[in-house]
């Protein structure tokens, strides 16, 4: 069974999450398991196992606490039940996540349902990108989409899948939603570029279009942390691959302008096989 501890319950959020204080640690802790919430009242003492308990997490420290705790008392219980079995979801998938991804993923939701209900819908201007970047978030921004529904009854769109894919990924880099979002929008600037060089447009919803932005981040994120490879092929792609390697100059001028990063001839060379497979 585990071991067994005595909590005050503070407030039940849903069926599967409660507020609560820990009477051995005297802290107040959120906990997340299966129906562990179910007929729980204020006030009422209740004796869990580790077992029973999937995730707990502390309320960070008193600055975040004390947002924490307005959201809770500003906000439907179901909707922070439900984000916290969102956050619970994702850690047991990609490990402890920055802690004001409770904040923040739960604030958005709240905000989205409300828009949703007055009839006002936001779009996502870079859902084929978070699709293609961000595959195993939005995997898991499916089954929030799916939770959402049983716990609201409200609907959401694939859009808003994406944002919460995003909050999900800003929260394993310790990045700020913002921070994610431009860092997406450049890469589909240098898509852009590549379209407009080529005179071409690629579709956003094929493998084409995810391996090329797939690649395009894996080589800036090579370039930011100074990692440099060697391209074996490089004379020949020059040689053989021009027009593309032309290209790929251009990206690599752009990448410089805006990240301030070192783009090697080698990168370039990679650059220029990926552009060369889209003409």
């Amino acid at each position: 069974m585990g071991e067994r501890k005595e909590y005050i319950v503070n407030k039940a959020l849903n069926n599967n999450v409660i507020l609560a204080f820990d009477k051995t640690k005297k802290e107040e802790v959120v906990l997340v398991g299966k129906g562990i919430g179910f007929g729980k009242k204020e006030g009422q003492v209740t004796v869990l196992s580790e077992n029973e308990i999937e995730k707990s997490f502390l309320a960070f420290d008193e600055s975040a606490k004390k947002e924490y705790y307005q959201l809770i008392s500003q906000l439907d219980s179901k909707i922070i039940g439900v984000s916290e079995e969102i956050i619970a979801m994702a850690e047991k998938e990609f490990g402890p996540l920055n802690s004001h991804i409770h904040i923040a993923l739960t604030d958005h939701i709240s905000f989205a349902i409300d828009r949703i209900k007055s009839g006002l819908e936001m779009s996502n201007p870079f859902i084929y990108e978070i699709k293609a970047l961000y595959a195993d978030e939005f995997r898991i921004g499916k089954r929030a989409e799916q939770m959402i529904k049983d716990e609201t009854g409200v609907d959401i769109s694939e859009s808003e899948v994406g944002f919460i894919a995003l909050h999900i990924h800003s929260a394993r880099q310790s990045k700020k939603v913002g921070e994610t979002i431009k860092d997406t929008k450049f890469l589909t600037d240098l898509v852009n570029i590549i379209e407009e060089e080529l005179s071409v447009n690629i579709d956003n919803t094929g493998l084409t279009y995810s391996r090329l932005i797939n690649h395009l981040r894996a080589s800036i994120s090579r370039m930011e942390e100074q990692k440099h490879i060697k391209n074996p092929l490089l004379d020949t792609i020059k040689e053989q691959f021009g027009e593309s390697y032309e290209i790929a100059t251009k990206l690599g001028k752009y990448i410089h302008k805006m990240k301030d990063v070192h783009v090697s001839d080698d990168e370039l060379g990679y650059l220029a096989l990926h552009i060369e497979r889209i003409k």
